[in-house]
């Protein structure tokens, strides 16, 4: 036996089952999770690092640019 469920019927179990409260708690609770790990922590340091090393290599080069065009003035 096959049930046709259309947007509506889904709709009506989804909010049936679950509530915003219940959605945004779970959601939160797993946030929270992932920001409170050490993983995380490490991760977002190791992408910082990079970042400014990244800025630091555009400033050098920027740098020897304004330079060497200011010399030939």
């Amino acid at each position: 036996m096959r049930i046709k469920l259309n947007k509506s019927t889904m709709l009506g179990l989804l909010t049936e089952e679950l509530t915003k409260g219940e959605v945004s708690s779970l959601i939160a609770s797993r946030l929270g999770d992932n920001l409170n790990s050490r993983e995380f922590k490490k991760k977002v340091s190791e992408i910082a690092a990079d970042v400014v090393s990244e800025l630091f290599k555009v400033l050098w080069q920027r740098n020897s640019f304004w330079k060497s065009s200011a010399v030939n003035c």
